[in-house]
């Protein structure tokens, strides 16, 4: 069984939904990776030059760091780039195969509603500290806190439909060979 591609008749809102919002943190999520890739370039390039670091350099980019990281988990597990180690699964018989799956899914699905939940409750205590992060310059941290568990939150989507995929028959996002590398 496979997937339609967004757009196409045979793919459901929700899938359509999941891979463009997908898409679009991993867009930003890229986007932070090149700001941390110019902040240590320019950063680098200052220091070689005038001997000092260019104030708050840092801090841009352990925030694009974050961003990056976070940002890009749901894109990741949508295109099947994180490390999946399918020695047992491959040797089994269908059925089983995918009843595995599901229970590995169920898992982290659990772990990630755990990480979100923790993380969703860091970040609203964090925003009413209105937390900083002092340094060179004063660095509002709360928003990353914001970003951590918004990241969080979609992969935990995408595990959750994953699990619903995989009691359909249908193979993970990510796993299907048939599915749109882009969107």
């Amino acid at each position: 069984m496979t997937t339609a591609a967004p757009g196409h008749p045979r793919a459901s809102v929700f899938e359509t939904y999941l891979r463009r919002q997908s898409a679009v943190l991993g867009v930003i999520a890229a986007a932070a990776l090149l700001v941390l890739m110019l902040a240590t370039v320019i950063d680098v390039l200052v220091r070689w030059i005038a001997r000092a670091s260019v104030p708050g350099m840092l801090e841009v980019a352990e925030s694009a760091l974050v961003v990056s990281v976070f940002l890009g988990l749901a894109w990741t597990s949508m295109q099947g780039g994180h490390v999946a180690v399918s020695v047992v699964t491959d040797r089994l018989k269908p059925p089983l195969a995918r009843a595995v799956s599901v229970v590995i899914w169920l898992l982290n699905a659990a772990l990630l509603g755990w990480m979100t939940y923790a993380s969703v409750a860091r970040a609203l205590q964090a925003t009413s500290l209105h937390e900083t992060r002092f340094g060179l310059v004063q660095w509002p941290v709360w928003p990353l806190r914001w970003v951590i568990a918004l990241g969080l939150a979609l992969w935990l989507v995408v595990a959750l439909a994953n699990v619903l995929r995989t009691l359909r028959g249908a193979p993970a996002y990510g796993d299907d060979a048939d599915a749109p590398a882009d969107v």
